[in-house]
């Protein structure tokens, strides 16, 4: 009896091989160039021309090798992003936004997550420069650009958010650290306020020593004793100012500033638990 020749050994054997690039191009009748125009977007590909290719790519089932398509372009379309805390809401948001940014262009976002950990950004720069990114998003645990470079496999383009590192050749992107923190000093001066604590994070943040810094001047400038114990050190990350707190309320504090939204969630906590109303003193 005749076989069935979906169940022959060549129809098996063609139902396995993935269809190529080249295979689209000659079932499109078009070149293989032009077939990866329309994949890419590199370059305008008449309408037409462009649905026999999309056509053609769906009648074979095509699916671009994505190594295939980083050796021939050196490009894999990947953007790594080097996060301090993946569980601070400040970051996750700017980890959606970046996604939504870079899908438009058919680039993917890797993200890690540092824990505030130097060894581990260490870890994790060794990784993402070895050739797995095009490029790095950093927020960086750092105090400076050197020892941030020198842990790099490759160099890498790079733009740099939230923190400052020390002689960094890279665009940086921050926001008013100071500015803010002394408006709020300003606010609690004038609601009669005199002793005010704060809560700092790592110091070897520029973030951290620009928010200090600010509460520190804003207490001369106002002419405020800051007195032993009014600045508490915490790490930047959750259930770390807790004691803190505790701490700057035994000192008799009637205002608390916190230098960053983790550990301030932590104060507010506190605050509940210990039926502390905030505004009442």
């Amino acid at each position: 009896p005749r076989g069935n020749a979906a169940g022959s050994p060549g129809a098996r054997m063609r139902a396995m091989s993935k269809s190529s690039m080249r295979d689209v191009a000659r079932h499109a009748g078009v070149s293989v160039a032009t077939v990866s125009h329309v994949i890419n977007n590199t370059r305008f590909v008449a309408p037409d021309t462009r649905a026999r290719v999309l056509e053609s790519i769906r009648q074979l089932d095509y699916s671009p090798d994505a190594m295939e398509r980083s050796f021939k372009t050196g490009r894999k379309n990947l953007v790594g992003f080097i996060v301090p805390d993946i569980a601070n809401e400040f970051f996750s948001t700017i980890i959606e936004e970046a996604e939504s940014v870079i899908a438009k262009k058919n680039m993917r976002l890797i993200v890690v997550n540092t824990k505030e950990t130097k060894q581990r950004e260490v870890d994790h720069l060794h990784a993402l420069s070895s050739g797995i990114v095009d490029g790095l998003i950093v927020a960086s645990t750092m105090e400076s650009y050197g020892e941030f470079a020198k842990t790099l496999s490759t160099p890498l383009p790079m733009v740099f958010i939230d923190r400052s590192l020390q002689g960094c050749p890279c665009d940086t992107i921050t926001i008013s650290n100071y500015d803010s923190i002394y408006a709020g000093m300003e606010t609690l001066i004038r609601e009669g306020h005199t002793r005010i604590g704060y809560i700092a994070g790592l110091m070897r943040l520029s973030t951290t020593a620009e928010r200090l810094a600010a509460y520190q001047d804003a207490m001369e400038d106002y002419r405020l004793p800051v007195e032993e114990g009014f600045v508490q050190y915490g790490d930047s990350m959750s259930r770390s100012a807790v004691p803190h707190v505790a701490r700057l309320l035994e000192l008799g504090c009637t205002a608390v500033v916190v230098g960053n939204n983790v550990m301030a969630d932590d104060v507010l906590y506190y605050l509940n638990e210990h039926d502390v109303k905030i505004g009442h003193g």
